[in-house]
């Protein structure tokens, strides 16, 4: 329940009428899925002591998922992660942070973006393929109009698109990249 919380794409307003349709009103409501999602219903449905701790963390190197494990899981995270299998790139830390600054622009649609910081995402993406990296690599943001610059980005050098199309490139915003993994994450946060 630590996780990024549900994000519905169905509005409050259609919800209801789904349910109403369906004659599902009466007794149901907690079953809304713009309100709740699947795990939260079914956390409600059962005792607490039904429910079951995933201890162990396999995924990420100790660097990164402490974080976590200290901020959310009160330390109960067991990292069980086999480094030899993590694919990173030699002679570099697991977690580093390059710290752009440059101008916000939020267009009249909503979102927002960062020009200058996604033009040193494709430069750090570059030198990543250039010295022949050949894990999956992933762009994270909080921010559709930031995924879409980078990716628009992307596309327009032929060259880095075929060789991030090798690694599974993955450019999306969080809540869409929650549950899904690359062996390097670059995190655009924009602001």
């Amino acid at each position: 329940d630590n996780q990024l919380k549900h994000i519905s794409r169905i509005s409050s307003t259609l919800d209801i009428q789904l349910l109403e349709k369906y004659d599902l009103t009466d007794g149901f409501l907690g079953w809304r899925y713009s309100y709740t999602s699947l795990f939260n219903l079914a956390q409600s449905l059962c005792k607490t002591s039904d429910i079951v701790f995933l201890r162990d963390h396999h995924r990420s190197h100790s660097d990164i998922i402490e974080f976590s494990n200290n901020e959310f899981y009160n330390a109960k995270l067991r990292i069980a992660t086999k480094y030899n299998k993590l694919k990173s790139i030699k002679n570099e830390p697991a977690v580093r942070w390059i710290n752009i600054t440059g101008e916000v622009t939020s267009p009249p649609t909503g979102s927002s973006k960062n020009a200058k910081e996604a033009q040193a995402i494709i430069y750090e993406l570059r030198r990543i393929v250039r010295n022949n990296y050949q894990g999956s690599i992933g762009v994270v943001t909080p921010f559709r109009e930031q995924k879409k610059l980078i990716n628009d980005m992307v596309n327009a050098d032929t060259t880095l698109r075929e060789s991030l199309f090798a690694r599974e490139f993955l450019a999306d915003v969080v809540h869409s990249f929650q549950g899904d993994e690359r062996d390097i994450i670059i995190f655009s946060p924009v602001f």
